[in-house]
């Protein structure tokens, strides 16, 4: 007598693991390195053959970095690649990348699985520099008018403008308004908000006096931002005069 044994089939499994160095960048954005990890969890007579790695962001990941395919995996196995891609966003955006490997076993059954890896655009902090200027520097007593000049240079990330609302001068007081002064100002990254107003500076031989501007303001996720300058204008001796009539 006989007996029969038939071997079924069982289908392939694959599992996919993708992962993203750093995690999270710095706003405008940076590059990111994401890491693919196929590994094999068929039946140990089962090798599968991956035709495809895609990305629903960054595409076909043939030939990007060291990815590249078809990749035969013996079961128990792993295949890993990485590739660089730039994540770009505000601060607060975050993206997330899936991935999705497929292909098939030695019978032709057909197999996929997908990952996704999350990266997140940080905040960074604004920042400004503010420069004063006067002319003349020197003045005959007992004083005469000088022109003070403020620029403020938006050296943020190129994601943040700054808005200035506000430019004080610890002895001529509120800006706003003075000369050719106006705020609220919104100054793009890079670029510079200028502007000027005169003032009396008096006293004696001798005497000097420093202002100092302060200019405040947020960006567009409103951290506040802040800087000062100062400018020293001194007053000079001016030799005696006399007229005698006799």
């Amino acid at each position: 007598d006989d007996a029969t044994v038939t071997v079924d089939d069982v289908q392939p499994a694959i599992s996919t693991v993708k992962t993203a160095n750093p995690t999270n960048v710095p706003e405008p954005g940076a590059d990111v390195t994401f890491t693919v990890e196929v590994t094999n969890d068929s039946v140990s007579a089962d090798p599968v053959t991956i035709s495809s790695l895609t990305d629903d962001i960054h595409g076909d990941l043939n030939g990007q970095g060291d990815c590249s395919v078809p990749q035969t995996i013996q079961p128990g196995d792993t295949y890993s690649c990485s590739f660089t891609a730039f994540v770009a966003g505000n601060a607060g955006d975050s993206e997330t990348d899936i991935v999705t490997a497929s292909g098939t076993d030695d019978e032709g059954n057909s197999v996929s699985d997908s990952d996704d890896a999350t990266v997140t655009v940080d905040d960074v902090q604004p920042a400004i520099s503010t420069v004063k200027t006067a002319n003349p520097t020197n003045v005959p007593e007992p004083g005469a008018d000088v022109t003070f000049t403020v620029e403020v240079t938006n050296d943020s990330v190129s994601a943040d403008p700054v808005i200035i609302d506000s430019l004080t001068d610890d002895v001529h007081g509120d800006l706003n308004g003075q000369g050719d002064c106006i705020v609220p100002q919104t100054i793009q990254p890079g670029d510079s908000y200028t502007c000027s107003f005169t003032a009396l500076v008096e006293g004696n031989a001798g005497y000097s006096e420093t202002d100092v501007v302060t200019a405040s303001g947020s960006d567009d996720e409103g951290n506040p931002v802040s800087d000062d300058d100062d400018a020293t204008v001194t007053v000079d001796d001016v030799q005696p005069a006399i007229s005698t009539v006799k």
